[in-house]
């Protein structure tokens, strides 16, 4: 009895290996542009219910490679992906609920949808939240909780996140004005190549009072020294 057991287990172990490397080699097509050998291995999977080859699928789908273009089918297994928590799924439904590809528009599910992405720490998503309520466009206005949401994006390294921050400090816009916070956020954003935070930063300097400039430039070579461990 107990060499039956262990002869499942092992059994059980294998095939999931095997499923597993098949998944791999999925994703591993898809990279290399392999479209048709990508969806010959992910789609078993995707149907299997493997949040990831869903998601993989839809943006197949989305794209029209190795398969038939349709928004229909990628929202589909978008759809089947998010409601596992795939935060890239949840990202990418929200956008077609958003420009109403495929599906009748409706900003209150792409709103849904971005939120449950930059809860799980999606910055893409988060800064998308940080746009939709400064704008008031898709959810009404409220420039503290775009702040907030463009600030967890920013922090993660999120250039455009970077730069609508400093603008917000620039401004006074969900936040005291504040031209060294803005300065700051614009500097982090031009190291990463941003010519609009360069431009701002060049526009900004000439309304600093000196201690201003000494002070963000302060913060900015404190935040450069390496950290001893």
């Amino acid at each position: 009895m107990f060499y039956l057991v262990a002869l499942i287990g092992t059994l059980s172990l294998l095939a999931s290996t095997t499923v597993w490397a098949d998944m791999e080699a999925g994703e591993a097509a898809y990279v290399r542009a392999d479209y048709e050998t990508a969806l010959q291995e992910l789609q078993p999977h995707a149907m299997e219910g493997n949040a990831r080859a869903q998601f993989i699928l839809g943006r197949m789908y989305a794209n029209g490679t190795a398969v038939n273009q349709s928004d229909t089918e990628a929202i589909r297994w978008y759809e089947l992906a998010a409601q596992q928590g795939f935060y890239l799924a949840q990202d990418s439904l929200a956008s077609m609920y958003f420009y109403g590809y495929g599906i009748e528009q409706s900003y209150k599910e792409a709103v849904h949808w971005w939120h449950k992405a930059a809860e799980q720490g999606h910055s893409d998503a988060q800064a998308r939240l940080g746009y939709i309520y400064r704008s008031g466009k898709a959810a009404e206005k409220d420039e503290t909780e775009s702040v907030k949401w463009f600030r967890m994006a920013a922090t993660q390294g999120h250039v455009d996140a970077q730069q609508n921050l400093g603008l917000m400090y620039a401004r006074g816009q969900g936040v005291p004005q504040d031209y060294v916070s803005a300065y700051v956020w614009w500097f982090r954003a031009r190291k990463q190549g941003s010519k609009t935070a360069e431009r701002n930063l060049t526009m900004l300097q000439p309304l600093m009072s000196r201690e201003e400039v000494s002070k963000a430039r302060q913060k900015i070579s404190e935040e450069e020294q390496p950290t001893v461990k």
